[in-house]
């Protein structure tokens, strides 16, 4: 059956079916546009995704940074490495917990009673007596003021009037050499700055000074230890070994470098505005043939004379590693580290040839079988690279006796600085760095040889006035 319609609905339908088509492709436009907006978000979201799994990795880095940090200043750090210096416990007896009579007594004094301090008594005549010593200090003494009569005498040779130089006592100079010597003492080795040293003088002595006037003893100081410095200096080129580091230093607000070249017998300290090369050569010289032991700075690589790479270093960054992040890796280089070095320690302690050999081929074949393992952690990976790049230098200790496989003899030399640095900030010039590196050479050195420091340092500005007055 034929369906008819009239031509205003087929009209009406026709204009319906064009308004529909039209919505239509308005509508899939719009669905086109949302689909778009959905991708761009999706991608804008990934992004923001990858960012915060960044800044989350960055904030877990710094919590680990922040509690490290939070740890080593308000924690009791335990010791990194098994390897400890044996502490016997001695027993003391009842003399160790009194202070040893003073050699000389200046002053007798005795007291005596005339009534009991009980009953308010009348007492006999002494029965019998102890003695006491009692050991004290003059505060605030006066300083000595000697004025000299200085005579004049015609010389007809010359045509003339000629006097004599006051024997020990510096040209032009107001203060003596006891001043100077407590300048020199109170600032390389009390750590004091100028300021303190005046007040030391100006409490203790009565002395008013000023810091300028402090700052021109210390160079007058230098100027009269000038000898024991150059012998210092040749003594580090003739050292059997060497302990060789550095540290920050800060000159006028500009970063500086001190050095350290320390032997058994002598310390020498050099400030320069340089890391490089050339300060380890010019101090180690041409013709240096003892061991350098060093940390795993490349300057001290091509050098003469014999190596020795510290292993206190490389433990102490395997434990490191290992704190920051504990994984299998770096695990087992912690342990294998630390068993070279306890086996290092052992055998330079009481160095013997043949068992030192034996330890030299254990110990090459540990570093051999971890230098041929792969190594998927980046830290371990370049701990690993560094071993190898200072192979020939990691147990030079085993070959000869007296050869430690640390450097922690320069570490110590350098924590004086240290404290130095962190009192008084440096120095303001580099003259005065220069003066500081020599002083200091020259206090650590009398340290080392064993006498008092007071006395050597006396005995040398003395021998410096006299040769100085001899040369005028």
């Amino acid at each position: 059956m034929a369906l008819h319609l009239s031509e205003p609905i087929i009209r009406a339908r026709l204009l319906e079916w064009r308004n529909l088509k039209k919505l239509h492709k308005a509508a899939r436009e719009r669905v086109e546009a949302l689909l778009g907006d959905n991708k761009s978000l999706k991608e804008k979201l990934a992004a923001t995704e990858e960012e915060k799994a960044v800044l989350e990795e960055e904030l877990r880095r710094k919590n680990e940074t922040l509690e490290k940090l939070q740890k080593m200043l308000f924690e009791r750090q335990a010791p990194r490495t098994r390897m400890q210096r044996p502490h016997e416990a001695k027993a003391r007896d009842a003399a160790s917990y009194r202070r040893p009579a003073p050699m000389r007594i200046d002053a007798r004094r005795v007291v005596s009673l005339n009534k009991c301090p009980d009953c308010n008594g009348e007492v006999s005549t002494a029965q019998s007596s102890r003695t006491r010593l009692v050991e004290d200090i003059v505060l605030n003494p006066q300083t000595v003021v000697t004025e000299w009569t200085i005579q004049r005498h015609f010389c007809s040779h010359c045509d003339k009037l000629v006097e004599a130089e006051v024997p020990g006592v510096l040209p032009r100079a107001m203060l003596g050499p006891g001043v100077l010597t407590l300048a020199v003492i109170g600032k390389y080795r009390w750590n004091l700055p100028y300021a303190k040293i005046r007040d030391v003088l100006a409490l203790s002595y009565g002395l008013s000074i000023s810091e300028g006037e402090v700052a021109h003893l210390l160079v007058q100081a230098e100027r009269l230890t000038g000898e024991k410095w150059q012998t210092i200096v040749e003594a580090v080129k003739l050292g059997k070994k060497v302990h060789c580091d550095e540290t920050g230093w800060w000159v006028d607000g500009e970063r500086g470098w001190a050095h350290v070249f320390s032997t058994e017998s002598v310390t020498l300290y050099a400030i320069h505005d340089t890391r490089g090369k050339g300060i380890a050569e010019k101090a180690l010289g041409e013709n240096f043939t003892g061991t350098r032991i060093t940390d795993c700075l490349a300057n001290y690589k091509n050098l003469p004379g014999s190596h020795q790479a510290c292993w206190e270093h490389f433990t102490r960054e395997a434990f490191d590693n290992k704190a920051r992040e504990e994984n299998k890796e770096r695990i087992l280089l912690s342990k294998e580290f630390d068993a070279i070095y306890a086996r290092l320690r052992k055998e330079t302690s009481v160095w013997e040839k043949d068992s030192a050999q034996k330890a030299k081929r254990w110990c090459e074949q540990k570093v051999e079988s971890l230098i041929a393992r792969s190594w998927k952690d980046p830290p371990s990976r370049r701990l690993i690279a560094r071993i190898e790049d200072f192979r020939s230098a990691l147990f030079t200790c085993l070959d000869h006796p007296g050869i430690p496989p640390d450097n922690n003899e320069a570490e110590r030399c350098l924590r004086k600085l240290a404290v130095q640095r962190k009192i008084s900030g440096g120095n303001r010039s580099w003259k005065h760095a220069s003066i500081h590196a020599q002083l200091m050479s020259v206090i650590e050195t009398l340290r080392k040889e064993g006498a008092d420091v007071l006395t050597g340092l006396q005995l040398l500005i003395g021998q410096g006035i006299e040769k100085r007055l001899s040369t005028q």
